[in-house]
């Protein structure tokens, strides 16, 4: 829903607004079987790390993960990185359907490294990014030097695109992502992959005494669907992060100062091209990130994997930051609070022969109070337009410091630094009925229900707007309450609550006494209190 210019942005693991009944249907279908856990039966296996998606990549379901798989090979002083393909190489299963077909690191393995699992919010955005974007920002040269990696896509190997999914960029589309981790992550086979990753070197006919299932074990559904087309459906309707506030933040204004965005870059717009679903057309988003691979020296994994260096890096997109834990490809940084993970992951640019040197030596010299801003500014990658107390939730909680900042008749301008622009939704400098409205609309209010004395005010948007008082903090006018006046709570109208309405006595706005919300604590609030006297 719209109300003015704004509309309410999806909450982390959301669809992606603009959805119609049958995209929905096909983003709850693909939602489903992305959480479902994989039996042998179903392809699973001879070998996997875990048997569902939503195992790896789940803050929320589809977002980062915290668990890392594990990438081995070895270095070699001719032959430079080999990937030990023949010996189950690069990715390490560390599970199996059977005993007899479990993988093993391989001896000659030297070079091990641990990888977390990426998010995929905003996925099908990310695909719909021209190529010709993407390779506008390459550089080369001393210092940033970001390069595209170019790959086939695994639907068409014919086809290449410019990489933009996986810690090398390894991957251009959602479908080839899907089928990739199916193969690899799962142990499903399927029509983009068709074979069984052989654990240790393990070669037909040895292979099917651990795994009976045919090849390609991914088949169509009742509506001619594979497990990799419903899979690829949720992460290509899956909605971007929110970043609250929209924009405006000195501490952004610093990040790019420090040459952050040379890499982080901020924004895209979309292809317009007709072939994409109108939802997926022509949108900015805002992802940070230039999806390029970067040099970062001995802050990177050593391992080189489809066209990708031992030392390269794809810049990971920073929306939703907020929420993701741990930090780093690796997932080494995990500590401590969020602005202590922010200053330990800035500090990780700053290895040796690493691109991001200059920028992570640069923040460092900001003074403390720019520091704060610029990890202000990070917070809000991801932060839910009204979680005004941060804690990744939109509820009942949140309304009195929505309440705090109503100022309706626009005599306090909040900047995108103030607290309360995380409820000035319409970034117009105030909080007021039309902020309290989207309020509404984001605690889930039915717009039906919701005006209890049929006033014509939904109940939210006059408590917020301090038009009605709410002491009981229920989210539920004090005036329309079952008990008016029982200001403790007992179930009864007593002594304790006649005290407090004599103890605010006089001019009172917007206080629980005020029993008719005139603004004054007096005779009327007296008489309404001992006219429902005793139990309620």
């Amino acid at each position: 829903m719209i109300i003015g210019q704004v509309e309410l942005q999806p909450r982390m693991g959301d669809p992606i607004s603009g959805l119609d009944a049958a995209y929905t249907a096909r983003f709850e279908a693909g939602a489903q079987l992305y959480n479902t856990s994989l039996i042998a039966e179903d392809g699973l296996g001879p070998i996997f790390n875990k048997q569902s998606c939503a195992n790896c990549h789940n803050n929320p379901v589809g977002g980062h993960g915290s668990q890392t798989v594990i990438r081995f090979g070895m270095e070699d002083k001719e032959e430079g990185f080999i990937e030990l393909e023949e010996y189950g190489g690069s990715l390490l299963q560390v599970s199996g359907i059977d005993l007899a077909c479990a993988e093993e690191l391989p001896p000659m393995a030297n070079i091990v490294a641990n990888r977390l699992t990426i998010g995929m919010l905003g996925f099908g955005l990310v695909e719909a990014i021209p190529d010709a974007d993407l390779l506008a920002l390459e550089s080369s040269g001393p210092g940033v030097s970001g390069r595209a990696n170019i790959v086939a896509l695994l639907e068409d190997p014919t086809t290449t695109r410019v990489g933009r999914f996986g810690w090398k960029s390894q991957l251009a589309t959602i479908l080839s992502f899907s089928g990739d981790a199916a193969r690899e992550e799962m142990g499903m086979t399927n029509r983009l992959v068709p074979t069984e990753n052989d654990p240790n070197g393990i070669l037909p006919p040895a292979i099917s005494e651990c795994d009976t299932v045919p090849d390609p074990e991914d088949g169509p559904d009742a509506e001619g669907f594979h497990f990799i087309d419903r899979v690829t459906d949720f992460q290509r309707f899956l909605a971007a992060p929110p970043q609250t506030p929209r924009s405006g933040m000195r501490g952004e204004q610093l990040f790019n100062q420090v040459g952050c965005a040379q890499c982080h870059n901020a924004s895209f717009t979309t292809s317009n091209d007709p072939s994409l679903e109108p939802f997926l057309r022509n949108q900015v988003i805002r992802p940070y990130s230039n999806f390029l691979l970067h040099n970062m020296g001995l802050a990177s994994d050593f391992i080189a994997q489809a066209g990708a260096g031992q030392y390269e890096m794809r810049t990971p997109p920073l929306w939703g930051l907020r929420t993701r834990r741990p930090m780093w490809h690796d997932g080494r940084i995990s500590e401590g609070t969020f602005a202590d993970l922010i200053n330990d992951a800035i500090a990780e640019h700053n290895a040796l022969l690493s691109e991001g040197v200059a920028s992570a030596q640069a923040y460092d010299a900001l003074s403390a109070e720019d520091k704060a801003d610029v990890i202000a500014f990070l917070g809000s990658l991801g932060r839910a337009e009204f979680d005004m107390n941060g804690d990744e939730s939109v509820d009942l909680f949140d309304l009195p410091s929505v309440t705090g900042c109503f100022n309706g008749d626009g005599t306090d301008q909040y900047d995108a630094d103030s607290p309360c622009a995380v409820a000035d939704i319409d970034q117009d400098g105030d909080v007021d009925e039309t902020d309290a409205a989207w309020f509404a609309q984001a605690l889930g209010v039915p717009f039906d229900t919701s005006d209890c004395d049929g006033d014509g005010v939904l109940d939210i948007v006059a408590i917020a707007s301090g038009n009605a008082s709410d002491g009981d903090g229920d989210g539920v006018p004090d005036a329309c309450s079952v008990c008016p006046g029982d200001f403790d709570g007992d179930g009864a109208v007593t002594f304790p609550d006649l005290v407090r309405v004599l103890s605010a006595w006089g001019v009172c706005a917007a206080c629980p006494e005020d029993l008719d919300d005139n603004g004054v604590v007096g005779f009327s609030d007296l008489v309404l209190i001992l006219s429902v006297w005793g139990g309620c």
